[in-house]
């Protein structure tokens, strides 16, 4: 078997079983259920956005901690917080636990990047089309099969909301222990990089006969490296963010990130409150969770084929609408329909704009950083809507939804404008010449 494929497929493996978490699609089922007893308006004002703001704050330094170690011990760090929250999820009941689990849930979802940034290290560059397909592949297989489990489970009556947890908890330490069969990276990107540490031990052959100066020397080593990672970062991220396409499609990008994982993280709430005074309550949340990784993967392979720049803003403006749908129809069946296309929508535009940027893109390593500046820049744009919306403002879901459509509006008219601004100035360019 070729060496990249049977990395590929382990990173895949551990990818799939990090996934296998049924218990999410009902997390606020459970939650707020007798187990716990924590209201909706706690979850949406209070726990919830402890998750969205640890995110943020651990994000890049998680990134840049990930190149340093070489991504394998944050892949498995990754393991070790799932296990952590989940255990937490089970075995406590006070709210202070509760805020524990969502910080370190902002850290286990920070990783994630290290998942996806250990193949750009490991393999060679002519494979990272291929190995990002498998990986996303890999991801989007376990999503799909904890809504289907999870659908299956409850509603067979299997299993209630809180036994869901332990099947999220064993797959985590699944995917621990699957992680220590990753090979080892002996290169970074940024770090460690291949040229320092040939020239080190170069510098390294003849050794000089006290003792003390190895150590002094070490210790300049690790000054020069990180010296030298920190010049390339600026290096790498001012020559990409200069092209104007790159810029334009990295807003996007962190937009549409912003909007969804926004509307995403709060949709249960919004389901609940649809159904409070529903007498024949249904919980098809699984179902829908796992009709939403299908779609949105259909979404993703559509955007492969698509060329035009003005499809983004056709997206946003249906994202608006379906969010202003679920706002103001409280219609739990037209809810769950919102949310598949919101999350179809958010994959085509998030694969798009992925593709236009790395087209963009001339050094293989820029590839993941600016990925991971996007990133970033969407969790701080998420922060700043849960601090607005959900906290400064006090909105309930409903409302928030209804915030979301016009801002979703708001981007679709701000890429229009972009799109047919850009457009003008190539006529007139061609015109000139």
């Amino acid at each position: 078997m070729l060496e990249w494929f049977k990395i590929t497929l382990i990173l895949c493996a551990f990818g799939t079983l990090r996934e296998i978490r049924p218990s999410e699609p009902f997390v606020t089922e459970f939650l707020s259920g007798e187990w716990r007893n924590v209201t909706s308006e706690q979850l949406f004002r209070d726990v919830y956005p402890v998750g969205t703001y640890s995110y943020m704050a651990v994000l890049i330094v998680i990134f840049l901690i990930t190149d340093f170690l070489r991504f394998k011990p944050v892949i498995i760090l990754s393991g070790l917080c799932g296990i952590s929250i989940y255990a937490i999820l089970l075995w406590t009941t006070s709210i202070e636990w509760l805020y524990v689990s969502q910080f370190l849930y902002g850290l286990y979802m920070a990783t994630e990047v290290a998942y996806y940034t250990y193949m750009y290290a490991k393999v060679e560059t002519s494979k990272y089309a291929r190995v990002t397909s498998l990986a996303r592949v890999a991801a989007l297989a376990g999503r799909f099969l904890s809504g289907v489990t999870a659908q299956l489970l409850t509603h067979l009556h299997l299993m209630d909301f809180r036994e869901l947890n332990y099947i999220t908890f064993s797959s985590q330490i699944l995917a621990t222990i699957w992680a220590f069969w990753l090979p080892s990276v002996d290169f970074g990107i940024y770090f460690h990089r291949r040229s320092s540490i040939i020239s080190n031990f170069q510098e390294n052959l003849h050794p000089p006969k006290d003792q003390i100066l190895p150590k002094v020397k070490q210790k300049q080593s690790l000054t020069a490296n990180v010296s030298r990672a920190a010049r390339l970062l600026s290096r790498h991220a001012g020559a990409a963010y200069s092209r104007p396409r790159v810029l334009a499609w990295s807003a996007l990008y962190a937009a549409a990130l912003a909007l969804f994982t926004h509307a995403q993280y709060y949709m249960q709430v919004l389901w609940q409150q649809i159904q409070q005074h529903d007498e024949h309550k249904v919980d098809y949340n699984g179902a829908v969770e796992a009709a939403t990784t299908l779609a949105g993967a259909a979404g993703a392979l559509a955007a492969a084929s698509a060329q035009r720049p003005v499809l983004p803003a056709v997206a946003a403006a249906a994202q608006a609408a379906a969010a202003l749908l679920t706002a103001y129809v409280p219609d739990i069946y037209l809810s769950y329909a919102c949310y598949v296309l919101l999350g179809t929508l958010f994959h085509f535009t998030i694969t798009m704009a992925s593709a236009k940027i790395a087209s963009q893109l001339t050094d293989e390593s820029c590839f993941g950083l600016i990925f991971g500046i996007n990133m970033f820049v969407g969790a701080v744009l998420q922060s700043l809507l849960t601090l607005v919306l959900n906290q400064a403002l006090a909105l309930q879901a409903d409302a928030m939804y209804a915030a979301l459509g016009a801002l979703y509006l708001l981007l679709a008219a701000g890429w229009l404008l972009g799109w047919a601004a850009h457009t003008c100035r190539q006529k007139k360019a061609a015109a000139d010449h």
